[in-house]
């Protein structure tokens, strides 16, 4: 009887780690509308996509997307007041490599005011693309309300949103020696799922965050402890994110807790 608990329990968890496409980061809870990181502009030349990508190894990127209730648009005099942001569940991210797409968080990719979501760009870029940069442009659809509601639709960067992401491709060969900016290891904290501590693969993780899968911040520790990460007693049975970062690049991994 014990397995079968244990096996459904876990069949369960599973399911519901593979439906939470990804996590917001939390801290931008409080920032202006937009999609962040930022596209690069001059102004923030150090924005866009920091996570290079390699042909024929899984890739993965988060965008946290931020709708208070007003949106700044540079090309308008003032702030309107904004009640969503919604994107198409396919094809609304163009020139992206072949075998990249997109999910949402929520499932539907339809973001309401005073919320924070996140578009995660994941998929295994093919040998049909040429090593190189690719500029991705999200279409968006703003519902804006000036007295009465009405539907924005525009690109981000685009005309109204000025700026680009840049995404690098490298080559299989290249790939080895590439800084790709950020760790994609899907099994960076081990053993997954997990029933007591967490044993670190690298030692030299820093700024430990654990996140709830609704972005309650759970832990937030500076650095391991000869290698071992503890769980905190409060963590019940569930979802949970752990963000760190390995040589002051980030990783994001998703975790089931069992206990």
């Amino acid at each position: 009887m014990k397995h079968i608990y244990f096996t459904a329990l876990f069949a369960g968890m599973t399911l519901l780690l593979q439906a939470q496409a990804c996590l917001p980061d939390s801290t931008l809870v409080d920032s202006s509308a937009g999609v962040y990181p930022k596209p690069i502009t001059e102004s923030n030349p150090n924005g866009g996509i920091n996570k290079k990508a390699c042909i024929n190894k899984p890739y993965e990127f988060t965008f946290t997307v931020v709708v208070p209730d007003t949106v700044e648009i540079p090309i308008l005099p003032a702030p309107i007041p904004l009640e969503k942001v919604a994107i198409d569940t396919a094809g609304a991210i163009s020139n992206l490599p072949e075998g990249l797409s997109y999910r949402c968080n929520p499932p539907n990719c339809v973001f309401n005011k005073n919320q924070i979501g996140c578009l995660l760009l994941n998929g295994t870029p093919t040998d049909v693309n040429a090593p190189g940069e690719y500029k991705p442009i999200i279409k968006l659809k703003l519902t804006v309300n000036v007295g009465i509601s009405f539907d924005y639709t525009t690109e981000y960067p685009g005309s109204a949103f000025p700026g680009e992401y840049i995404l690098t491709l490298i080559s299989e060969q290249d790939c080895a020696s590439a800084n790709l900016s950020s760790f994609d290891d899907t099994n960076y904290w081990y053993p997954n799922p997990i029933s007591g501590p967490f044993l670190n693969n690298r030692s030299n993780a820093e700024n430990i965050r654990i996140f709830d899968a609704s972005g309650k911040l759970l832990l937030d520790q500076q650095s391991l402890r000869n290698g071992l990460l503890v769980l905190p007693d409060r963590m019940l049975p569930g979802v949970y994110w752990i963000h760190s970062s390995i040589n002051g690049y980030p990783s994001v991994q998703k975790i089931v807790v069992l206990h």
